[in-house]
């Protein structure tokens, strides 16, 4: 009777592996084995095996390296001020009040926008004549409005204000998942104690929130490194290729350029940066299980 049961068990798992097989597997192995050659969409010499030269090239390419400069910083400034956001929402969100369950889906509600969406909505509230600068002059904070995409520091800082409004609620709803778990019992026994609120915050929440905040942070700052649809709706990594990620440049080159081989290189790239975060943190959590 078992041995039918883990049969059919297998029986079902079927055609979520061959889903996996073609979207995941097939592509993954598609695209490493043409980093390794010279392929391109209109070839002008024939296919052959160049080794390791894809990658070499994107390591003396000074775009590429630009992009994982502009990648790295935008990464590590957006998450580590959602992080911030999403911990202040999350305490609010878990507090009981009239209304809390409409509270939480306006929360939400940016995070189930679509990312070329939420681009192009802040593209139009940064415009030249957009809300932002009529409210700006209104208040007189500045003279005459700001071209805010017409230069590299301003069109970057509309791109991380627009992550962060995006990426929030997901980081919240993570940690308040967190708090939930967290025991009454424990704030019930410390406040008998005598510790405060803020003494609770720091000695009981926050270790106790350490699994799920890194949890939370390996998918941001996965995501995060692979931001493209909010980026190329809102300056199309312009002015120049200031604003250009890693993974707009990959795919740029893989169809706008017909660098086949090439954009898999970057590809690859990416996906290595991704393994590298997932790796930190995984050990770090595995580490303070066996503690």
């Amino acid at each position: 009777m078992n041995r039918k049961k883990t049969i059919r068990g297998y029986l079902l798992l079927i055609p979520a592996l061959i889903l996996m097989g073609v979207f995941m597997f097939y592509p993954l192995v598609t695209t490493i084995f043409n980093s390794f050659f010279n392929k391109r969409t209109i070839m002008v010499e024939p296919l052959k095996f160049v080794y390791f030269t894809q990658y070499k090239n994107s390591l003396t390419d000074s775009v590429f390296l630009s992009t994982i400069k502009w990648t790295m910083g935008f990464t590590f400034i957006s998450v580590a001020i959602e992080l911030v956001l999403a911990l202040v929402f999350a305490l609010l969100m878990k507090k009981e009040f009239k209304g809390q369950t409409f509270v939480r889906i306006i929360i939400l509600l940016p995070w189930a926008i679509p990312a070329v969406v939420a681009g192009l909505v802040w593209t139009n509230l940064f415009d030249y004549n957009g809300l932002i600068n009529t409210v700006l002059l209104g208040l007189k904070l500045i003279k005459e409005p700001i071209f805010f995409f017409g230069n590299q520091t301003t069109a970057k800082m509309a791109i991380i204000i627009a992550d962060v409004w995006k990426s929030v609620p997901y980081m919240s709803l993570l940690i308040l998942a967190g708090l939930m778990g967290i025991p009454k019992d424990c704030y019930e026994a410390s406040s008998i104690d005598g510790a405060g609120k803020i003494k609770q915050f720091f000695y009981i929440t926050l270790p106790l929130l350490i699994p799920t905040i890194s949890v939370s942070l390996m998918f941001r700052l996965i995501g995060a490194t692979r931001s493209y649809g909010l980026v190329v709706a809102m300056t199309g990594g312009g002015p120049g290729n200031t604003t250009e990620t890693m993974a707009m440049y990959a795919v740029d080159n893989f169809f706008k350029f017909g660098k086949v081989s090439y954009g898999s290189a970057l590809s690859i790239f990416q996906l290595l940066l991704s393994l590298a975060i997932s790796a930190f943190f995984v050990s770090g959590l595995k580490k303070k299980v066996e503690v």
